[in-house]
């Protein structure tokens, strides 16, 4: 998605310190101690970098939850507009087809609050407003492009308001399947009509491939 935003979105780079590395071939593992060195030309604290890599790491599992919801959305979508080719028009299927295009328009309302579909090219954002996912991938760049030193109170701010968006978003999704979708699902199967499913999170396929 992340198309002018993909540096914001790499997760970030580990701080100095005592690793292990695991190599795993066949079944058998085997492991190594790795220290991670800090470039001798930087000159900051440890206790800074720690700080900006714990609020990076919350940005990208922000990211994360945001771009689950939307492949939830797109992979219902799909099920929907799948249904919706099967189905004859007549007056059978009639309210089931009425039900799934509203259905369709409240699942896009809650997904372009999350995402702008529009931007599928370097300076797309010119002309499209990015969504939170963009702002989320822009703040992590901002923070990560500034210098090598702990995030400043501004983007602290940025980052509570933008979670508390995608968390009142991510409400509207639940509340929506727990109402319209449950009620669509009850529909299709008093109908005889194989029902639709929300997938788990993490399973659904991406939005490139969806119906936008």
């Amino acid at each position: 998605y992340l198309f002018e935003y993909k540096d914001g979105a790499r997760g970030p780079l580990a701080v100095p310190g005592q690793y292990q590395v695991r190599l795993t071939v066949d079944g058998k593992s085997q492991t190594a101690p790795l220290q991670l060195k800090l470039d001798p030309r930087v000159k900051v604290e440890q206790a800074e970098m720690e700080k900006q890599f714990k609020l990076l790491i919350e940005i990208r599992d922000e990211l994360s939850r945001v771009y689950d919801a939307v492949n939830q959305i797109q992979d219902l979508r799909s099920q929907v507009d799948g249904l919706k080719k099967r189905l004859p028009e007549n007056d059978n299927s009639k309210t089931v087809l009425s039900t799934a295009g509203a259905l369709d328009q409240k699942l896009v309302s809650v997904r372009d609050t999350l995402i702008n579909l529009r931007i599928s090219a370097n300076e797309d954002s010119l002309a499209y407003p990015p969504q939170i996912d963009g702002k989320l991938a822009y703040l992590a760049m901002a923070i990560t492009g500034s210098s090598d030193s702990a995030p400043t109170e501004a983007q602290y701010r940025e980052f509570d308001k933008l979670k508390k968006q995608a968390d009142d978003f991510r409400a509207r999704w639940a509340e929506l399947q727990r109402t319209d979708v449950a009620a669509f699902q009850k529909l299709a199967t008093d109908q005889g009509i194989q029902a639709i499913v929300v997938p788990a999170a993490g399973t659904a396929q991406g939005a490139g491939t969806q119906p936008r």
